[in-house]
């Protein structure tokens, strides 16, 4: 049987990431907002920094991850269901996390859905705590 390789999320793979997205995250993430010329920038501005867990030629993970020069910022992480529960998000999140420490950076923010209740329970039992004193303000351009 093949194991789970974690590595640094490459744009070559984007079409396997934009299947795993629309197939774990549904309505969730926009294909439009998240397209290859965006995800392509965005990798550019924060190298290897985002991460992927790999089966075989299969993506059954994603970590995307950046900074904005003052804090990181996780977003889709998500790991296939089948694959669950077998410490894949943790490894993909700790790397994430590692090369953010590396680069300077001392804390870092997610944003998991409220209706998503396996993820808000995830993040708690790993030690993330809300931030209810924020409320995360969206405008189109």
């Amino acid at each position: 049987m093949t194991e789970v390789q974690i590595c640094p999320m490459r744009i070559e793979d984007y079409d396997k990431i934009a299947q795993f997205w629309a197939k774990n995250f549904g309505n969730a993430v926009s294909l439009e907002f998240d397209s290859r010329e965006r995800i392509s920038v965005y990798l550019k501005r924060n190298p290897e920094l985002s991460t992927v867990a790999k089966m075989g030629e299969d993506i059954i993970g994603t970590v995307l991850c950046g900074h904005d020069g003052r804090r990181g910022t996780l977003y889709h992480v998500a790991v296939s269901e089948e694959y669950r529960r077998k410490g894949i998000a943790n490894e993909m999140v700790q790397r994430s996390l590692s090369l953010l420490k590396q680069e300077g950076f001392g804390d870092a923010v997610l944003f998991a859905h409220l209706e998503n209740t396996n993820a808000v329970q995830y993040w708690k039992k790993n030690g993330w705590g809300a931030l209810s004193n924020i409320l995360y303000h969206y405008k189109p351009l």
